[in-house]
């Protein structure tokens, strides 16, 4: 009879609902640090490991009764997925995700609401602690959208690089490196590589630059493919791009800012901005005069007060634009408040407008060249060309409006022009159907540019095998010693680059909407689809570098200023990359 008797299954230790089995079985990971325990079938050092370092879950483990059948059956007790089960690793992957794309602190798993959201979503599901997400979770899901990167990269020839310096709120020194590339498909894209300390944190000198991109660009195995490195004007960013032997290109939204900013630094502007800036700056800083301004507006949704910031592109254009359309309502608040600044006389908002026409095209060309998502290298020389256009056709009256407008011809021509001479811009707008050799400022650029051309459709052309001849006939031939000649005939490359570039020229220019990417995703010319994809993929400005300083700020914030650079790497890395796996791979 006793042999007869099912034997009691032991009861398994608690210390398995806070660790899980290696696949080795020597070793047991923590559900919440991460940390690998060294286990040979028991369970005492899994114990003393919960003890010393989550002794709260091991209370909580030990207060809890035990679940039987009847409980669950009747609703008294909810069963947690195992930490093995396949939906609780998605969800898991899920909060994860969710941390990095919407910038949340690992500590939102412990806030009451969201634990409530979940629980009443999927009663079974049990968050996960922060430690385990931060130090599991991440690298897990890190090393996965990595793998897919590079086997994404592996797949491309050619990539342009956009790279920038900032500093954290915890005042720790960053480098971020973004590339762009064009896919099979002909889509442009871009994905984030690394956000790291430069090798030397102290030394923000060009070899140190120079050395940490080298060692980010060895690490994806890139090195060879990089066509140009996009960044600001800083001299050190230059000198790096020498040392690394790669073209540079200056950010030409940045450009265009410091010659906007230079020009509302001079002594004749120096009085009407600061009067701007003290008016807006009496509203910001007095909540009651800010209140009447808008009650004195009238509207559903009154206007509010821009600061003008250097740091903050055509912040001055925007500050400029509203004082303009609220002067009225302005002035009105000022004559009724206390120690308030002095309204704006009619000649000062005649300044202002005129301001506004000489700042609004230097606007329309910085957000035209600011894309990532759109082909920008191509129009460079295009909207220098328009903005030179606008700005010769500007008439002013106001003395000061004219002595900005001189201040601005003189200092175009020196900042801007330059980049009709760079062989970069030049081929990638002569290659772009809509412009071709209409958009440049000079007709010997034009032609230097078309001269540019040939050299890569010739240096191409070597790399692209020619079609086959069809094969002789049999029939008797008059002259015998034309096959001789003919098989004798050297090909030349050089030749065949020419026709390309005659061809390409004298086709018709296409409308100014058609997408450079889409005509050559159906052209037949292999060689000018080729460089439509090295010289396309360049950003005209480094500002998805600059975009991850606000990203950045947002992780790096006052609630998580602790973060590890390893962690900020991570967390940014999936934040930019989170749509990686849609890129189609050849």
């Amino acid at each position: 009879m006793w042999s007869q008797l099912k034997k009691k299954k032991r009861e398994a230790s608690i210390a398995w609902n806070h660790f899980k089995k290696t696949v080795e079985k020597t070793h047991a990971v923590s559900n919440y640090c991460g940390k690998a325990i060294k286990t040979m079938g028991n369970t005492t050092n899994l114990l003393n490991h919960l003890s010393n370092v989550h002794p709260e879950r091991l209370k909580d483990s030990k207060g809890q009764n035990h679940t039987t059948a009847l409980d669950v059956f009747v609703g008294k007790s909810t069963v947690h997925y195992s930490n093995d089960s396949a939906r609780k690793r998605k969800i898991d992957e899920m909060v994860l995700s969710m941390i990095a794309v919407d910038v949340q602190p690992f500590s939102c798993v412990e806030d009451e609401g969201f634990i409530a959201l979940l629980k009443e979503m999927d009663p079974r599901y049990k968050l996960p602690s922060r430690t385990y997400l931060r130090d599991v979770s991440l690298p897990m899901q890190y090393e996965k959208c990595k793998a897919k990167l590079r086997e994404i990269l592996n797949s491309v020839d050619y990539l342009a690089l956009t790279t920038d310096l900032w500093t954290s709120r915890a005042n720790e020194g960053y480098i971020t490196i973004t590339c762009h590339f064009i896919s099979s498909n002909f889509k442009l894209e871009s994905a984030i590589l690394a956000t790291q300390h430069l090798l030397t944190p102290t030394n923000h000198t060009a070899a140190n630059i120079a050395d940490t991109i080298k060692s980010v660009l060895s690490d994806w195995s890139i090195s060879e493919k990089v066509v140009c490195m996009v960044s600001d004007n800083d001299a050190s960013m230059k000198k790096a791009c020498e040392s690394l032997k790669y073209k540079h290109l200056p950010c030409v939204a940045h450009t265009i800012n410091l010659l906007v900013q230079d020009m509302l630094k001079q002594q004749f502007l120096e009085d009407i901005l600061s009067r701007c800036k003290t008016i807006v700056a009496f509203f910001k800083r007095s909540s009651t005069a800010y209140a009447k301004f808008k009650a004195a507006q009238k509207a559903e949704n009154p206007y509010g007060l821009i600061q003008e910031m250097p740091t903050r592109w055509n912040s001055a254009y925007e500050m400029i634009k509203r004082i303009i359309i609220t002067n009225e309502h302005i002035s009105v608040v000022l004559a009724v408040s206390h120690n308030a600044p002095l309204p704006l006389s009619a000649e000062d908002i005649d300044t202002l407008k005129e301001l506004s026409l000489l700042l609004a095209p230097f606007a329309d060309a910085t957000l035209s060249v600011s894309t990532n998502t759109n082909v920008s290298i191509s129009l460079i020389i295009p909207v220098v060309c328009e903005l030179c256009h606008k700005i010769n056709g500007l008439q002013l009256k106001t003395v000061e409006g004219i002595a900005a407008l001189n201040y601005v011809k003189m200092r175009l021509r020196e900042r801007l022009f330059p980049y009709e001479t760079r062989t970069i811009p030049r081929v990638a707008s002569i290659i772009d159907p809509p412009f071709k050799k209409q958009e440049f400022l000079s007709a010997s650029n034009a032609e230097e540019a078309a001269k540019a051309l040939q050299e890569e459709l010739s240096s191409i052309c070597i790399t692209i095998p020619r079609p086959q001849p069809a094969p002789p006939t049999e029939e008797p031939t008059r002259f015998s010693f034309l096959k001789t000649k003919i098989e004798a005939r050297v090909q030349s490359h050089r030749a065949d680059s020419l026709i390309l570039l005659r061809q390409h020229l004298e086709k018709g220019n296409q409308p100014e909407n058609c997408d450079p990417l889409e005509y050559w995703k159906i052209s037949t010319e292999e060689a000018l689809k080729k460089i439509s994809k090295k010289f396309l993929c360049i950003p005209a400005s480094s500002c998805e570098s600059e975009r991850l300083f606000s990203k950045a700020g947002q992780v790096i914030s006052d609630r998580r200023t602790r973060l590890s650079p390893s962690v900020v790497d991570k967390l940014l890395f999936l934040n930019k990359n989170k749509n990686i796996n849609k890129i189609e791979i050849s």
